[in-house]
C-alpha cells in the first residue's frame, strides 16, 4: 500500500492510514510515529521498502522499551 496507489502524489496519508490499521489489526500499536511521518520512500527506489521495514521496526522496539 505504501508504493502502489492510483495518485501521483503519492497519497501518502493514505498509506500511513492502511500501515497503522494493518498493524493495529495484528494487535501492534506504535507511541510515537513521528519518524515515519516525515520520511518519503519511493516506489522506484530499490532500497525504501527496507528502510521502511527498518523504521517500523525501530518504532515497534522503542514502543516496546517504553512501555516495559
Amino acid at each position: 500500500m505504501c508504493f502502489f496507489h492510483p495518485f501521483d502524489d503519492g497519497n501518502a496519508r493514505a498509506a500511513f492510514l492502511a500501515l497503522v490499521f494493518v498493524l493495529a489489526r495484528e494487535g501492534i500499536t506504535l507511541d510515537n510515529v513521528s519518524l515515519l511521518r516525515r520520511v518519503s520512500f519511493q516506489a522506484d527506489a530499490p532500497e525504501d521498502p527496507l528502510i521502511l521495514a527498518r523504521y517500523i521496526n525501530l518504532h515497534l522496539a522503542e514502543t516496546r522499551r517504553r512501555s516495559s
